[in-house]
C-alpha cells in the first residue's frame, strides 16, 4: 500500500495468492463462528464475536505494517478502508431473492 492513499501496489506472487488467502480467511472465520455456536452461542452472537476479533487483528497488522516504515497508523484512513468494504458488499434478503414473503 502506497503512503499517499488507499491503493495496493501487489506484486504478481501476491495477486496470485490473494485468492487462496482470502478463502482460507472465511472459511478460519464461519469455522471459528460454528465453534463458538456449538459452545453455546447464539449465530448472531458467535459471528459478531468472530467479526470483532477479525476487526482487531486487522487494525493491529495495518498498525504494525506503518509503524515498521516509521509512520504513525491513521485510524480514519483505517476506518474509511473498513466502510469502503462494507459498502462493496451487498446481500440480498431471503425473501427477496424468493420472491417476497407470503
Amino acid at each position: 500500500m502506497r503512503d499517499d492513499s488507499t491503493t495496493f501496489d501487489a506484486t504478481e506472487a501476491t495477486r496470485q495468492r490473494l485468492p487462496t488467502v482470502a478463502n482460507i480467511i472465511d472459511d478460519f472465520a464461519f469455522a471459528q463462528a460454528n465453534e463458538f455456536i456449538d459452545a453455546g452461542q447464539s449465530e448472531r452472537e458467535a459471528t459478531s464475536i468472530v467479526a470483532n476479533m477479525l476487526i482487531r487483528a486487522a487494525w493491529k497488522v495495518a498498525a504494525i505494517g506503518v509503524l515498521s516504515q516509521g509512520g504513525e497508523p491513521d485510524k480514519e484512513k483505517f476506518r474509511a478502508t473498513v466502510e469502503a468494504q462494507l459498502s462493496a458488499i451487498t446481500f440480498t434478503p431471503k425473501a427477496a431473492k424468493e420472491g417476497g414473503e407470503a
